[in-house]
């Protein structure tokens, strides 16, 4: 592999001559000069966005000659974190100090080493918080770079350089380094994909430890297609079928720390998992950060209250062990808003299926209820009920069936026309033996939906219970017609007809 360096060069300015003359050309030259040169160092600013601490080129080898496949990264390219270790370069770890005191690489890290012989090239070495220390991304040494999504809010770290060149288009992928959200966080902040992989899961063997018990190399792309091949190539992962979730767990107790409203995020989530896997049972659902990217140089970086809160979100997969990845979906005053799956330690493979199942279908509702919003349809009672169901239903799933009458309920409140509200509190108040309010419920979901199964299944069973077995019994055959494979309604039928 090739390995080119970037090289700067500058002139120095010719002895003044002693005739004023001349001295006011060489001034006004001097001037001009200046000038030129500033607009040049903003303009090379703006294409960079200061994410870069060293521009190189590491070229992956030759393709294999025919019929053996292609190098399955050929042409994508990439960036690095300044953690990494690059043969002939020191790694600087976001510090001067730390530069001009330590040698260059005798060795290039393994994951870098695997991207290139897989055929992408790397193109250079991006800036870290000083010493990877800081989910903020700032750094006063090296400058922080600019966010693309948000320009006047900090970019997120540590990993701040490698996750701007993803979302300034500079590179098709970069790597970072996870502890406690070092690539999680700038890829909330910067809406773009973060992947924290399983703790162990990659070799960490050239990259500069931060917390060994913690440290994991994370990846940030802005395609889902291109974090999935990168990603199986590093975990050396075979291609295959696509693993579906069996379960999407939203986790509310993580979201009421979440400083903007939910109901955005959740529907377009609802909607996605609905589409493509019904409300099958995998994947626990949290929010990346507690809030959007603070300012430049806000107070709220330096305050415990932001610390604890993040850190609450993002040491969930950091200590357990667990794979993670951020997904932008959306914004909220004008900064990019995210969540995140989790799955458990080992399931990379799965995770990035997943993601690469969901994303387009996540994007798409994004983009509907972004519309919504901007034609004036924006706090849809019917969206707040329908996320107030879902909540009820996993309260209902854990067993848990008075907070699940209280969430149904607040469905019904936002929208009194939907009978499977109350066919679901229904069921609820079953489980309480609760059988006056049961009957009631379904009732009223029949009188909505008379077609709906459930509400007739569970209004026999309510009046069984209160030994109204004609009327029962008429519920029960009545769901049969209805659907005349369900076992359980014809079984029911048949056993009040004995009695």
């Amino acid at each position: 592999m090739g390995l080119i360096t970037m090289v700067s060069t500058s002139s120095s300015s010719p002895t003044a001559p002693s005739t004023r003359a001349n001295l006011l050309v060489l001034l006004g030259l001097g001037l001009a000069g200046i000038l030129l040169l500033t607009r040049k160092l903003k303009r090379a600013v703006r294409e960079d966005f200061g994410a870069f601490v060293q521009k190189l080129q590491l070229l992956p080898p030759p393709q294999p000659a025919p019929p053996k496949a292609r190098h399955p990264l050929t042409d994508l390219t990439f960036a690095v974190s300044d953690v990494f270790d690059i043969e002939g370069f020191v790694t600087g770890c976001g510090h001067p100090d730390w530069a001009s005191t330590h040698g260059a690489a005798s060795k290039t890290a393994v994951v870098v080493s695997t991207l290139v012989e897989g055929g992408a090239t790397c193109v250079g070495k991006t800036v870290v918080d000083e010493l990877a220390y800081s989910i903020n991304g700032e750094n006063r040494h090296y400058g922080t770079p600019t966010n693309p999504a948000a320009p006047a809010r900090v970019p997120g770290g540590s990993s701040s350089g490698a996750a701007v060149t993803v979302a300034a288009k500079l590179v098709d992928f970069s790597l970072g380094v996870d502890t406690v959200g070092g690539v999680r966080v700038p890829a909330a902040f910067c809406g773009v994909i973060g992947f924290r992989p399983s703790y162990g899961a990659l070799s960490n063997m050239g990259m500069l430890t931060i917390s060994p018990s913690l440290d994991t190399v994370g990846l940030f792309a802005n395609d889902p297609d291109v974090l999935r091949r990168v990603g199986h190539v590093l975990l050396q992962l075979p291609f295959g079928v696509q693993r579906k979730p069996r379960q999407i767990i939203i986790a509310d107790d993580c979201f009421e720390l979440f400083k903007i409203p939910f109901d955005k995020l959740a529907q377009a989530l609802i909607t996605s998992t609905e589409k493509l896997f019904g409300k099958d049972d995998g994947i626990l659902v949290i929010p990346t950060t507690y809030a959007l990217p603070p300012k430049l140089n806000a107070k709220e970086l330096l305050s415990e209250d932001y610390k604890l809160r993040s850190y609450s979100l993002l040491s969930l997969a950091s200590l357990s062990g667990c794979c993670q990845v951020t997904i932008p979906l959306g914004s909220h005053d004008k900064c990019p808003t995210s969540i995140s799956f989790i799955a458990r330690q080992g399931g990379d493979r799965f995770l990035l299926d997943t993601l690469q199942s969901m994303y387009a279908t996540l994007q798409e509702q994004a983009d509907v209820l972004a519309t919504s919003k901007q034609s004036g349809r924006a706090g849809n009672p019917e969206i707040s009920a329908d996320v107030a169901k879902e909540k009820g239903n996993q309260a209902y799933k854990d067993k848990q069936w008075q907070k699940a009458i209280g969430y149904y309920t607040e469905a019904i409140k936002l929208n009194d026309k939907n009978a499977t509200y109350y066919s679901n509190r229904a069921a609820a108040y079953l489980e309480l033996k609760s059988f006056h309010q049961a009957e009631a419920d379904c009732s009223k979901a029949i009188d909505l939906d008379k077609k709906n199964v459930k509400a007739y299944l569970r209004r026999g069973t309510a009046r069984e219970f209160l030994g109204y077995y004609k009327e029962a019994t008429e519920d029960f055959r009545y769901a049969s017609v209805l659907e005349p494979t369900n076992k359980r309604a014809a079984a029911s039928a048949e056993r009040l007809r004995k009695l």
